[in-house]
């Protein structure tokens, strides 16, 4: 007769830990499978991207981002944009586009805006740009690859491209001093896919921890009748 030593054997700590580890590899998979699969739903699938802490102004005619590459953001993952910009007061006629550096430089030659580099509660770090009045309304100018324009919160959906471009921020009527927040949310490509395999994923360790768990009880309490 096959005989086997009770209690808290090694082999039986190892398979613990083990079954343990697994258990919450599979539940940190399924939760973030079903939180990208949320996250691809809901809002039409687009992420806020929280950048709407902070409010904008400025006395000249217009403000612009620094140039970016979109597609490069996240591992070039990175689908569409969608940008809103919301006054500071909701009857203010505004404007928001989104252009090429070339176009967005083309459009703002010779015209006062502000770059705008970074954001804090302290305010934006910007560079100002010497100039005039813009010699075209900004909802006439043909350099925008989006552009959005009226009274209240307006937005604005670009599918990404490759290249810089650069966002512009201005009232619609090219009067001084726009003001307000700006809202960027983005669809990433591939994300009810990538959701759906994590989850998968998590699912099978999950089952596969519970059969490891099961499996080495039984296979010991057979060994210990045989």
């Amino acid at each position: 007769m096959r005989s086997t030593s009770a209690g808290w054997t090694t082999g039986r700590i190892v398979a613990v830990v083990v079954g343990a580890v697994l258990s919450l590899v599979a539940l940190t998979f399924a939760s973030l499978g079903g939180t990208a699969l949320y996250m691809a739903t809901a809002d039409d699938g687009y992420i806020d991207l929280g950048t709407d802490r902070y409010a904008h102004r400025t006395e000249t005619y217009a403000m612009a981002s620094d140039s970016f590459r979109a597609d490069k953001e996240m591992a070039g993952l990175y689908k569409d944009l969608r940008i809103t910009f919301t006054p500071d007061k909701a009857g203010d006629p505004v404007f928001v586009g989104i252009a090429d550096k070339a176009g967005m430089q083309r459009y703002l030659a010779g015209v006062q805006h502000v770059t705008i580099h970074e954001s804090s509660s302290k305010g934006d770090t910007q560079s100002k740009h010497s100039g005039a009045a813009p010699k075209t309304l900004p909802g006439e100018a043909d350099v925008w690859g989006a552009k959005a324009g009226g009274q209240g919160a307006q937005t604005l959906n670009w599918s990404v491209k490759s290249g810089d471009v650069a966002a512009v921020f201005m009232k619609a009527d090219g009067s001084r001093g726009p003001s307000g927040k700006v809202t960027v949310a983005a669809k990433i490509a591939w994300l009810p896919w990538i959701g759906a395999a994590l989850l998968a994923a998590g699912l099978v360790i999950l089952a596969g921890s519970v059969v490891y768990l099961m499996v080495r009880p039984i296979r010991r309490a057979r060994g210990r009748t045989a």
